[in-house]
């Protein structure tokens, strides 16, 4: 049996940690995600995790004067939040189920984005 597997895309902006260079690259990512784990209570927060780890590989860079991996908290909070809404939207237009945690999580992500 074939899970449903989903795409969206998302897009945001990764700054350079190097202060004096001031470079900024426009990114876009294709997130992937389970239809039929949305749908439950149990399978939201494992559809969550994997978002947040697909923005967060999105938005790390190796940082050759830190001699190490940089990565860009508010792009990833900035894809994570635009993913979120872009499936709700989604599964709300197809009249696909959501479950209430994955929803829940949704309002908190875009509240705190909404006060920064």
């Amino acid at each position: 049996m074939l899970k449903p597997i989903a795409s969206i895309m998302a897009a945001a902006v990764i700054l350079s940690p190097v202060a004096f260079a001031e470079a900024q690259t426009p990114i876009s990512v294709e997130i992937q995600y389970d239809k039929d784990l949305l749908a439950l209570d149990a399978g939201a927060p494992v559809v969550m995790a994997s978002i947040k780890t697909q923005a967060k590989k999105a938005c790390t860079s190796y940082v050759p004067v830190f001699g190490g991996y940089y990565t860009d908290r508010s792009c990833v909070d900035d894809i994570v939040s635009a993913a979120v809404t872009k499936i709700n939207e989604q599964q709300a237009s197809e009249g696909l189920e959501t479950a209430d945690v994955f929803a829940q999580q949704a309002v908190m992500i875009l509240a705190d984005a909404e006060q920064r």
